[in-house]
This record gives C-alpha cells, sequence and structure tokens, in this order.
C-alpha cells in the first residue's frame, strides 16, 4: 500500500503514520511506502484519484482544538472514510543551521499550528524577532538546513527534535512549548468505504448542515445525540462557504456505526438535517471502552423494536 502524509520526512504526521504502521500486521508495515506531500489537500486529491491507498492527516491539537484545513478537507470529499487514529505527543525546540545566541535570532519559521503553541515562549524570549509562516515543522527545518551560511544568518525554525536532529541542525532551545503533555491526533484516510468492526472503545465522525434560520436548529440537533445517550467529545462549527452566517457542524461521538444509539441518533441527523457527511467509525486511539447506560444498550433498543412490532400485528386491516 501507498500511504500519503504531509510531508517532509520527520513531520509529527510522518511520526503518526510510522507509530500506525508499527501496530500494523507485519506484511503491511515492510510492504508500505510512504509518500509526502506538501499539504493535507493534494494528499487527499491523490486518495481520491487512487494514486494513493490511504493518507495521514491532523485532525485535532489538545491546545489549538481541531485542524481547520482537515477538517474542511475531508467534509469536501464522500468517497473516503476515516478508520483509525493516532495520538502523538507533541513537544518543540528552536533550531538554527549553526550555533547562535538567542539575541541573534530575527526570523522564525514554522507550521502556524506550531507557532501557536509555543507564542508564550517567543514573547518571553524572542519578543522582537519576525513570525513566518511554513508548510510544516519539517519543512521550516529542511528549508533552513538548504540555505547558504549567509541565508539562514539570523533565522531559525521551530520544528520536533526528531526533525533538527533529521536536517542536522543546532538546537538553540528545548522543550519550548507553553503546555507541556500536549498532543495533536492524527487520521488513518481511505477511500474504499469499509467500515472497521466495533471495539466497544470507538468514536464515530460527522459533519452536520442543519436548516437555515430556524430558530432551535442547533439544538433539535444536539437532541438527537442526547436523547440516545452518545456523548460528544468534540463538536466545532465549520463555514460552509456559500453566504455569511452559514455554517456546519464537524463532530466526534463516542461509539459505532454497529451500535443501536449511535445508529439511532444518524438517523435522527438524516431526517431533520439537510446535509450529514459520516465520515467513518474507528476504534479510538486511547482504547477507553464506553460506559452506556442500560437505557440506550443495543439490547434495549432490541427489546423496543420488538414491542413496537408486536403492538403493530394487532392493527386490523381495513376491507
Amino acid at each position: 500500500m501507498r500511504f500519503g502524509y504531509l510531508g517532509p520526512e520527520t513531520t509529527f504526521t510522518h511520526q503518526a503514520l510510522l507509530q500506525a504502521l508499527e501496530q500494523a500486521p507485519e506484511e503491511l508495515s515492510e510492504n508500505a511506502e510512504l509518500v509526502p506531500f506538501t499539504s493535507v489537500a493534494t494528499a487527499t486529491n491523490a486518495l481520491v484519484e487512487g494514486e494513493i491507498d490511504a493518507i495521514t492527516a491532523p485532525i485535532e491539537n489538545s491546545v489549538e482544538g481541531g485542524v481547520s484545513g482537515t477538517l474542511d478537507v475531508l467534509a469536501s470529499h464522500d468517497r473516503i472514510t476515516i478508520v483509525a487514529e493516532q495520538i502523538v505527543p507533541i513537544t518543540f525546540v528552536l533550531a538554527a543551521k549553526k550555533p547562535m545566541d538567542l539575541a541573534d535570532v530575527r526570523e522564525v519559521a514554522s507550521h502556524t499550528h506550531a507557532q501557536a503553541q509555543v507564542q508564550g515562549w517567543i514573547r518571553e524570549h524572542l519578543p522582537d524577532v519576525a513570525i513566518e509562516p511554513a508548510s510544516s515543522t519539517a519543512g521550516a527545518a529542511s528549508t533552513l538546513a538548504e540555505a547558504t551560511e549567509e541565508e539562514a544568518a539570523g533565522r531559525a525554525a521551530i520544528c520536533s527534535p526528531l526533525a533538527a536532529e533529521h536536517f542536522g541542525l543546532e538546537v538553540l532551545a528545548s522543550g519550548i512549548e507553553d503546555t507541556v503533555g500536549a498532543q495533536t491526533r492524527f487520521v488513518i484516510v481511505t477511500r474504499n468505504h469499509r467500515i472497521p468492526a466495533r471495539t466497544g472503545a470507538d468514536k464515530t465522525t460527522l459533519v452536520v448542515h442543519l436548516p437555515h434560520n430556524r430558530s432551535g436548529a442547533l439544538l433539535e440537533m444536539l437532541e438527537q445525540f442526547s436523547a440516545n445517550g452518545v456523548n460528544l467529545s468534540r463538536i466545532e462549527s465549520r463555514p460552509i462557504g456559500d453566504t455569511l452566517g452559514r455554517y456546519s457542524f464537524s463532530i466526534d461521538a463516542e461509539g459505532h456505526l454497529e451500535d443501536r444509539r449511535v445508529a439511532s441518533a444518524l438517523r435522527g441527523l438524516h431526517r431533520m438535517c439537510p446535509k450529514v457527511i459520516y465520515l467513518g467509525s474507528y476504534p479510538r486511539a486511547d482504547r477507553l471502552r464506553i460506559t452506556v447506560d442500560a437505557a440506550t444498550a443495543d439490547s434495549s433498543y432490541d427489546d423496543a423494536s420488538r414491542w413496537v412490532a408486536d403492538l403493530g400485528r394487532l392493527i386490523s386491516s381495513q376491507e
């Protein structure tokens, strides 16, 4: 199989993919081909077109929340399915081509999400530097490593310790993240629409559009989950793009499509919402099993269905 990821090598996305392959069957991991892409959008297009078999993409950060670029790309395709997730601990270093004092740093480059996670450290230690965006943390490190000594003068990159080592950079400061213990969640996405069987420790990802300009529409949508005992671990609004004030909701719900309570919530959403995009049900990375109330257990739904069916048999035919 060919796996796409946000490159170059040593990005956190690359680390997440390597982590996933370590847990995969040996035959798959040994024969996997890893293909770097410059963006999640280009990787997703390659997946849809059949150029690769799966992609790994960041979807949520414990500090910054959802990764908007990934959320929007996944919502724009109806031929892809999330089949797994990985969680990667995040730590950053400030690296340069040659050793230098922090006082000599004039420009720092990194991915915008990385910049957001070290902004407190930057304000304290490098308050006057120019902050430049990069396609990825490893991309910032790679570009700096390829620069001439004259071009690299006064420039630094925010990247992972692995990227700094891989590209031969000098670490000027370590552990510069503002939040110790930060994590990023990555998803593995395929195009075959095959859903992994439930494990009891699962997650379902959806994108839901609400009826426009209707009072109580958001509450009605949320009630579909509440009434069926489905807990939401993430809900974020994203602009639909066709006009101001129109938003969709990207949602992670605890449970699997095979769970009666999740299926019942999806049926309610499909009935009341103009558009529901199902992105997949897959095992949780932390493997924490979900506690389900007796009233929303599968057996309760089955008993209720049998009861209504029995009642239906009492209906007299009209001739």
